[in-house]
């Protein structure tokens, strides 16, 4: 329990202070708990009812009695039968599953007492039914065993409160208008002067903005925000405040969350297995952005139910329909239990729809016809038919589909415009950089190398087989081990031995009368010390070098010829590693070049006698034999002109003539069609690809060529989110007899409940027919004809919770007969009314209820209004409620300036995560313990009004837990200022964490512990004075948040 420090009596001495922080184990509380009923009785209707109809009603039902099959005299379909038991007794001990011979027979610990008799239920099952046990047996079957079945009157059913139309209401007049701020007011006032109580004097200023703040963002004001309404003195002020809030990113957050509490929302699928589920988030991303987008309700409901189907193959469509599989999901089934599993799948679906936007328990309508509400068991599988082809699973979509479609176009017209840019230079400069050129002499150097570079290369052989760069420039990627593995590409196994590997090139070629063959090694960044080879010191050992050369005409007879290759020359070799060393024939020696990585490196081999070549071309096959490390990038071209001789110098660098043979040169057909541009015999039509050849020899054609060739030819690719959401699939739906999947009455068609329907289903069905799960949201929001006015007025009363702490209509999952009567029902459809008048949106609707007198009330205590209306059901006070567990959590990071206001993505663990809680991965199997002390829901069902248990644990844990003692001290910090005094620094503690000023008794109390404890700290001397104060203030701070100020909200 919070500590109650702030109440209108605070007196207490110092030294309880200190006994308050020293020993916090000694702090107690009186232990309560909130009435079981809603959740057990969930509980039974989704784990328990579905079992008993499936495995036992055969024996133990007044239809077993009838057929003459009633086993030891017990009843198991009605709770007064279960609590009688038969012939053996009582059949459970509500409270004690371990004393309970339901649970023990279950459990098959005694072999005289098995069931059911052939085949044990699963584990899970009969922990459901302890579980059930233990929480005292909640049933709502009442009646006497063998109870006749009831008969259903639509007709009569139609004028229930909840199913009746909506009545066109005024605000009534009342005596004390000048207390009315809104219509809303007359009706709460009406009431109120009816019973002779009196409202509350309106709250202060700063309780009212702390409320606000609290309502519509779940954050606490900052004395800056704080300052700045309390500055506005307009009578418009409120309504600024208000306004802001809502359009605050904070909002679809906080309403975010209370939503998720309605749907069952967790990312994980419950069970035993409770198998995780990675894309379950962007439901909860989806559910912000349409509340912050103020989106009009009756879409929010539509998307929920058929996104994906309104929106087919879009992200917001499949996130939306998230709703659909947010509940418990059993991760392994088996062929015996696949169909069974699949009707509690979609009665997981039905129910939710039920109690979340209809407020109707649907549940036990799977078994029977609902015992209170007029929805027959025909009813509950046409709704279940709608979903019949709806189930778990996944979608890759595109998240932003905006911002892709404007990178595709971005990417577009850029390249536009550096293709219109190369066109320009190629038609206005290329003349003058080509003359340019040749007056350099750099097109002369190129005509004498007559290099051809060997594109269309293949690498083929029983070893790699990659395929070719740009220019004939051949990518190896890293090795990992023994194997070579091509980025984007499978693996390619090298040679035999693992510290041997083979590069077997084929290529063609039309030159005629070769005479050389040049291998270019380039560097790569990927490559270790940026290679060019792929060992770590990024060299190679090339250990032989061969080519074979065959006719590439297949008519050409001719045998291979193996070239003989001499007079090896190389940019860069070790001098005991010279290139000649990969002619020798020896594995054992090699060409390598270590001392220089990350450079380009070349070797010319001149091939003896020349080789004239054939006439339909020629295939070179050219092998290379590495020792260990290969080569990451090469490229190969042949020659048809003489080379100069060349030595290569101890150093390892060739001599000038050799260097000039290593110059960076161009084909000697595309040298020759510049020259014949120079001398103007080139058509304008081969004029781009001379411009490639001379972008090799000129800098600003290179920069103009290469922006177009180096831009990316593909547009970018979406990236795409994996969504956990609904996909297409399942079979058709039954109606089954108790809900049992082995007694099947006939096919479900699609439909709807008879009693909130003034038609049949085609009015919404449509001819030809509409997709189902399209249908049951325009029947859901059919105000006219349909579910819409049910449906306006359970969204209203959630709201109107939210607000003022109890719903006009206290029970906000169940409308139906056996919730709660409305204690203000005209006010109910009013304001029903406006939501649909509005246009179904909810921000108005905030803003019409927190512009009331009714919601700015304070919570002063009137001892006849408390005799008159104790439960304060007339709204004649505002009493402080407690916030729920994130929005605690929240404030506390809020406070100690430590919370991260990122928005939306994948869930973060721990409760020590700086996000917002509504962003905390939810696992029903592992729920942070922090969060359920403070009545955070399990997931398992749908939450319409939480708890809120007072226990001695919480007050323990918020004095005690590190992720509050490391706020307390962020909290110190933020309050103290540069040499401040005693005095200031509470009153900012007060300022942030209780939105007001301390009183002048509060500050000196506070003022003297803080001195007592700095004192108590070494204070005294200089050296630790300031580490003193601020462990003081952080003692004070952990105090602060422990009161019930801090997480009560007046």
């Amino acid at each position: 329990m919070p500590l109650n420090l702030s109440a209108p009596s605070r007196t207490f001495s110092i030294a309880w202070w200190i006994a308050i922080v020293l020993a916090p184990v000694a702090i107690g509380a009186e232990l309560t708990s909130p009435s079981p009923s809603p959740d057990g009785l969930a509980f039974f209707e989704k784990r328990i009812r579905p079992v008993l109809a499936e495995s036992c009603y055969k024996c133990h039902s007044a239809e077993a009695k009838a057929q003459g099959k009633l086993k030891g005299g017990l009843f198991l379909d009605t709770r007064e039968g279960v609590l009688a038991g038969g012939d053996t007794g009582p059949s459970i001990v509500p409270g004690k599953p371990d004393a309970s011979l339901l649970v023990k027979a279950m459990r098959w610990s005694d072999p005289d007492m098995e069931m059911p008799p052939k085949t044990k239920l699963p584990e899970a099952v009969i922990a459901d039914f302890a579980k059930w046990v233990e929480m005292g047996a909640p049933d709502p079957r009442t009646g006497a065993k063998g109870n006749a079945k009831r008969e259903i009157d639509i007709t009569q059913g139609r004028g229930f409160r909840s199913f009746m139309p909506l009545a066109r209401v005024s605000p009534p007049a009342v005596k004390n208008a000048a207390w009315v701020r809104s219509p809303v007011d007359r009706f709460i006032l009406a009431k109120q002067e009816e019973a002779g109580v009196t409202p509350s004097a309106a709250v202060s200023r700063e309780k009212l903005a702390r409320r606000a703040f609290f309502d519509l963002t779940g954050l606490p004001p900052s004395p800056e925000e704080l300052d700045a309404f309390l500055k506005d003195q307009s009578p418009a002020a409120f309504g600024k405040l208000v306004d802001r809030l809502l359009a605050s990113p904070q909002y679809g957050e906080r309403w975010g969350r209370h939503w998720l509490d309605v749907v069952r929302f967790a990312e994980s699928g419950g069970y035993e297995f409770d198998g995780f589920r990675p894309g379950a988030y962007h439901y909860r991303d989806w559910v912000i952005r349409a509340l912050n987008d103020d989106m009009p309700y009756t879409d929010f409901v539509r998307w929920q139910l058929a996104g994906d189907k309104i929106q087919p193959g879009t992200y917001a469509g499949a996130a939306a329909t998230g709703f659909l599989v947010a509940g418990p999901y059993p991760g392994q089934t088996t062929a015996k239990t696949l169909e069974r599993i699949r009707y509690d799948q979609l009665d997981d679906m039905l129910s939710t729809i039920g109690n979340s936007m209809l407020g109707l328990t649907l549940e036990c309508v799977r078994c029977h016809a609902h015992k209170y509400d007029p929805v027959p068991h025909a009813d509950y599988y046409a709704l279940a038919a709608t979903l019949a082809k709806t189930q778990h699973g996944k979608q890759s979509l595109d998240p932003d589909p905006t911002a892709t479609k404007a990178a595709i176009e971005a990417h577009r017209t850029t390249g536009e415009s550096l293709v219109a840019a190369l066109r320009k230079f190629e038609k206005e400069e290329f003349p003058a950089r080509l003359e340019s050129v040749r007056k350099d002499g750099a097109l002369k150097t190129a005509s004498d190398a007559r290099w051809q570079t060997l594109d269309g290369i293949e690498l083929d052989g029983d070893k790699v087989r990659l395929e070719s760069g740009t220019d004939g420039v051949v990518t190896f990627a890293e090795r990992t081990n023994s194997r070579l593995k091509r980025q984007g590409a499978a693996a390619a196994q090298g040679a035999e031995n693992p510290k041997d590997l083979a590069y077997v090139i084929v290529a063609h070629t039309y030159q005629q009368h070769l005479t050389a063959v040049r291998l270019d090694v380039f560097p790569d960044k990927k490559f270790p010390k940026s290679g060019p080879g792929l060992a770590g010191d990024g060299s190679f050992t090339l250990t032989e070098f061969s080519i074979t050369a065959s006719p590439l005409n297949k008519e050409d007879t001719a045998p291979p010829v193996t070239l003989k290759l001499t007079a090896g020359q190389a940019r860069f070799a070790e001098k005991e590693m010279p290139v000649a060393h990969a002619l020798d024939g020896n594995p054992a020696t090699g060409w390598r070049a270590k001392d220089n990585p990350g450079v380009e490196n070349a070797a010319v081999f001149a091939i003896e006698g020349g080789f004239p070549g054939f006439k339909g071309g020629t295939v070179l096959t050219f092998r290379l034999d590495f020792r260990a490390d290969p080569i990451g990038r090469l490229r190969l071209a042949m020659s048809n002109a003489p080379l100069p001789a060349n030595t290569v110098a101890a150093e390892g660098k060739p001599d000038a003539a050799g260097s000039a043979v290593f110059a960076d040169k161009i084909d000697f057909q595309h040298m020759m069609e510049l020259r014949a541009m120079v001398d103007g015999k080139l058509i304008d039509a081969n004029r781009p690809d001379a411009v490639r050849w001379l972008s090799r020899l000129d800098e600003p054609s290179r920069k103009v060529f290469h922006a177009v060739t180096d831009y990316p030819r593909q547009p970018p690719k979406p990236k795409l989110a994996d969504v956990y959401t609904t996909v297409a699939g399942g079979q058709d739906v039954f109606l089954l007899r108790r809900g049992d999947v082995a007694n099947k009455e006939g096919k479900a068609g699609p439909g709807f409940i008879q009693v909130l329907a003034t038609t049949g289903p085609d009015r919404w069905l449509g001819q030809p027919a509409r997709e189902p799960r399209v249908a049951l949201g325009e029947w859901m929001t059919d105000s006219e004809g349909g579910a819409g006015h049910l449906l306006a007025r359970v969204i209203v009363n959630r709201v109107w919770k939210h607000h003022f702490g109890r719903g006009i209509v206290a029970t906000p999952n169940d409308f139906g007969a056996q919730g709660a009567a409305p204690t203000h029902p005209e006010l109910l459809d009013y304001l029903a009314g406006e939501l649909i008048r509005g246009g179904w949106k909810l921000k108005p609707l905030h803003r019409l209820m927190m512009l009331t007198s009714t919601y700015q009330q304070g919570a002063d205590t009137n001892a006849r209004n408390q005799q008159r209306d104790p439960d304060n059901k007339l709204l004649w006070q505002r009493p402080a409620r407690r916030l729920e567990a994130e929005a605690i959590r929240d404030a506390l990071l809020s406070v100690g300036e430590k919370l991260d206001p990122r928005m939306f993505g994948p869930s973060e663990t721990g409760v020590e995560s700086p996000r917002r809680s509504v962003y905390l991965k939810v696992r029903r199997s592992e729920l942070i313990p922090f969060l359920t002390l403070f009545d955070a829901p399990d997931a398992t069902h749908s939450i319409g009004d939480r708890g809120a248990t007072t226990v001695p644990t919480q007050a323990l844990t918020v004095m005690n837990s590190p992720f509050v003692r490391d706020i307390a001290g962020r909290l110190a910090k933020r309050a103290l200022s540069k040499d401040a005094a005693p005095e200031a620094a509470i009153d900012n503690v007060f300022r942030i964490a209780f939105s007001r000023m301390p009183t002048d008794a509060e500050r000196a109390k506070f003022s003297g512990y803080f001195l007592r404890l700095k004192e108590s700290m070494g204070g005294a001397d200089p050296k630790l004075a300031a580490q003193a104060t601020e462990k003081a203030l952080a003692a004070i701070c952990r105090v602060a948040v422990a009161m019930n100020e801090f997480i009560y909200i007046d």
